[in-house]
């Protein structure tokens, strides 16, 4: 709470408090506008694409929608996630009530990552192998000392 705090203080006190629900950011500065646009238009959803595709093009890097970042964003998150914790983190960062609406939308796998985790069923990584033996290692210590 306190960052989201935080950048709501940053935005009110540069933004007029008749202004649009969001912060524009400048395309060439990458700060809060103060100075852009106050008023809801008529096409006030094309705003941040057009913002995106403008910044993208002076960094020389090819347009996505913002979809498209979400959607990256979740998939990266999903196939890096190692428990239960990680997922519900990924799943509320995407303002998602439960965890079954991040499964539904972003949990399909591609028949490549499903070939590969069914190949790879039983089978433990050496960074997980390393860490599980050290885990191990302490614990029989553990119960070694005990004794």
């Amino acid at each position: 709470m306190d960052v989201i705090n935080e950048w709501d203080y940053e935005v009110r006190s540069v933004c007029p408090e008749e202004g649009l629900w969001f912060a524009l950011l400048s395309t060439e500065t990458g700060e809060i506008d103060p100075l852009g646009h106050v008023k809801a238009g008529k096409h006030r959803d094309c705003r941040a694409r057009k913002d995106l595709n403008r910044w993208l093009t002076k960094v020389e890097l090819p347009y996505h929608s913002p979809h498209k970042f979400r959607h990256g964003h979740a998939v990266y998150g999903l196939k890096n996630a190692k428990d239960i914790g990680d997922l519900k983190a990924i799943s509320q960062n995407l303002m998602h009530s439960n965890l079954n609406i991040t499964d539904g939308i972003y949990g399909m796998l591609s028949d490549d990552d499903i070939q590969q985790r069914i190949d790879n069923i039983g089978k433990v990584t050496n960074g997980e192998s390393d860490q599980s033996k050290e885990e191990i290692k302490k614990l029989l210590m553990k119960m070694i000392a005990n004794l």
